[in-house]
């Protein structure tokens, strides 16, 4: 499952949002809507973290060439932050890999 996290960066007051792309069969796309969603919404003026919550199969940073040094299993034994995973992708874009 990915999740992209939606803020607006206007003055008005931030309310975020949360949008969650599934499915229950891998290879129809779930990675690529999310991936092209999160990007579409950074441009728009959103600040966009882009949740990969796959500890499996995690490739949100496969398709966009990134390379984590710490993922979400660092995350879960308590060796690192969720600062310390975060990853910065196209348009600004947070990324959280899985």
């Amino acid at each position: 499952m990915n999740v992209v996290k939606l803020e607006k960066t206007k003055s008005s007051p931030r309310i975020p949002r949360v949008l969650a792309i599934t499915g229950g069969k891998g290879g129809v796309g779930k990675t690529s809507v999310s991936v092209n969603l999160a990007i579409a919404l950074a441009r728009t003026g959103s600040k966009v973290c882009l949740f990969d919550a796959d500890t499996g199969l995690a490739n949100i940073n496969v398709m966009l060439g990134l390379h984590p040094a710490y993922t979400l299993e660092h995350l879960f034994t308590g060796e690192k932050s969720i600062h310390d995973i975060l990853l910065e992708g196209p348009a600004g874009i947070d990324i959280i890999p899985g």
